[in-house]
């Protein structure tokens, strides 16, 4: 019952002003010794949420402290010695595994080469081709979505699939002027899953077989005319194109990098302590 009118105790005195809750120094509530400031509220007024809102907000923050920090002190009060030292063993092994990250990630910042010449991406490349095997089918295409009222399909479907730069102009002055969709991907490569996705049916059960012998997809429903140009494709499981895989081996090397930094370090540090006489082991 006591802590109950501690609690409408302190939501009546926050509620009475909104001056009094923008005062950063001000005690809010207090739960055995320790004190919930103003400061560790997060700001609640803000753009759109009324006065009225904004105190409702602020009550149900400090009642939901209250709540945690006598649920809290109860379960303190009620811990076994060897339940509060496997508490503090914890907390300091968190402590300092959190200390030791910061100090790390801080050196590497500071003092760990992280540019990667275009040198290590091919050399990795060519040493490592099994680790770089494709999960998927891959394409360079050229995907376009055309309404049905379009005019001139028939052009299109001449156009799309061609390699003549006149056909080429022709389409891409086409679908300006009509095409819902008109995407080359950058000319980059993506999975061939991903191009299928964007057609209203499944166009084939057999992938790698589709590739093979197509070099375009065509489909239609009410609304639209779909279309996609292979230009080119690799199958799943053969070595990845250098392009495609550059940023996953950027990664590979920067973490084995900084893998070799951090044993470097340590081992600076213990044979710095060692030779000080810094540790004793017993």
């Amino acid at each position: 019952m006591r802590y109950i009118w501690i609690i409408i105790i302190i939501l009546i005195g926050v509620s009475c002003s909104e001056t009094s809750l923008l005062n950063k120094n001000r005690a809010l509530a207090k739960v055995g010794s320790k004190v919930l400031m103003k400061r560790e509220v997060p700001d609640l007024y803000k753009e759109g949420i009324s006065e009225e809102d904004s105190i409702a907000l602020a009550n149900k923050f400090i009642e939901n402290w209250i709540r945690k920090e006598l649920l809290y002190k109860k379960a303190q009060e009620n811990l076994s010695r060897s339940q509060q030292n496997e508490i503090n063993y914890r907390m300091e092994e968190s402590k300092a595994s959190l200390s030791i990250y910061y100090y790390e990630q801080g050196l590497i910042r500071q003092k760990m080469n992280a540019a990667i010449s275009e040198k290590e991406i091919n050399d990795y490349y060519e040493a490592y081709p099994n680790a770089l095997k494709l999960k998927d089918n891959i394409v360079k295409a050229l995907f376009i979505q055309i309404p049905a009222s379009s005019p001139n399909i028939k052009d299109v479907k001449k156009w799309y699939k061609s390699d003549d730069d006149n056909d080429l102009n022709e389409l891409e002055s086409y679908c300006y002027q009509y095409a819902k969709k008109f995407d080359d991907f950058n000319e980059e490569w993506v999975s061939f899953s991903f191009i299928l996705k964007r057609f209203p049916k499944v166009i084939t059960s057999n992938p790698e077989r589709f590739l093979r012998y197509n070099k375009g997809i065509e489909a239609k429903d009410s609304s639209y005319y779909y279309f996609a140009s292979i230009r080119e494709y690799k199958l799943k499981s053969s070595v990845s194109p250098i392009e495609y895989v550059e940023n996953q081996i950027k990664s590979i090397i920067f973490n084995q990098r900084k893998i070799k930094f951090i044993n470097e370090l340590e081992n600076s540090l213990y044979n710095e302590a060692k030779t000080n006489n810094e540790f004793e082991i017993y």
